[in-house]
């Protein structure tokens, strides 16, 4: 009986040691096969840091309910590969989206952050939400309040084109400003 106590006693801490150790290489990513199925640069793409916003910027607009749906005039804006900084053109393309914005008074604005499929899942969510809220961030310095311009990002998920090729994923790096009456 004491042979079983003790050996029990010696077993015991063993084995959950063991089952400790094993547990902690569960959640960690393969560097292998996270860039299997990638082609070109995107093997290399770091991981996107977010951070909450300090700025006076931070009340977006309600994007709940109703249909949001472009509107004649406002454009589209594209991105440079793996970027969210606007670009002269696309400050010059947003200045001419605000002002017909601001004549609108009744519209409430929904700013939506696209990608292409190039990076994982979670990784162009992170920089569609970066688009997003570039442009409203530029949109509310041009003077459309902040309360009636919200954002949404869908990554990957509504391409406008599918083929893989540089032509159109620069299609698929954009944002969409859409929009609804109140």
């Amino acid at each position: 009986m004491k042979k079983n106590t003790l050996l029990l006693a010696l077993a015991l801490p063993l084995l959950a040691a063991l089952t400790l150790s094993s547990c902690n290489n569960k959640n960690k990513k393969n560097a292998t096969a996270t860039g299997s199925d990638m082609t070109g640069d995107t093997v290399t793409i770091p991981a996107m840091d977010i951070q909450e916003s300090t700025d006076t910027m931070s009340t977006e607009g309600d994007i709940r309910g109703g249909e949001f749906a472009a509107a004649p005039g406002i454009k589209t804006v594209n991105f440079d590969f793996d970027r969210y900084e606007l670009s002269d053109a696309t400050q010059k393309t947003l200045q001419d989206n605000a002002a017909l914005i601001k004549t609108h008074k009744d519209w409430s604005v929904l700013v939506e952050g696209h990608c292409d499929d190039r990076g994982t899942i979670e990784y162009n969510l992170a920089l569609g939400q970066k688009r997003a809220k570039s442009v409203r961030d530029y949109y509310v310095r041009l003077g459309v309040p902040e309360s009636s311009v919200g954002t949404i990002s869908y990554g990957e998920e509504k391409p406008l084109c599918t083929e893989e090729t540089d032509a159109c994923w620069s299609q698929n790096r954009r944002a969409e400003t859409k929009v609804k009456g109140k």
